[in-house]
């Protein structure tokens, strides 16, 4: 776990971030963000392997559930971009 003195020391509010300010959070400015990331991203790739299981005996329902994993893997990776782009803008 990352210690709270090791993160970089970002004002939210300081920064001219318009409507994106609102996807600020602390772990955006995290040193470990990728693998927050990553983590979460292996959520969405244990449903869609749930999933799978689940379509051998029930088809349809199994399908259901891998779409809803990557849409979540999706959601994940714009989560990324805007991390990305929060980050510049806060110089780091």
């Amino acid at each position: 776990m990352t210690d709270p003195a090791d993160l970089p020391d970002v004002d939210i509010e300081a920064l001219d971030l318009g409507a994106m300010g609102r996807h600020a959070r602390k772990a955006t400015f995290a040193v470990n963000w990728k693998s927050v990331l990553a983590a979460d991203a292996f959520v969405g790739v244990l449903i869609a392997a749930i999933g799978y299981a689940i379509s051998l005996w029930v088809g349809w329902l199994g399908w259901l559930i891998i779409a809803a994993g990557v849409i979540y893997i999706l959601l994940v990776g714009r989560r990324f971009l805007q991390w990305r782009w929060l980050r510049n803008q806060a110089g780091l």
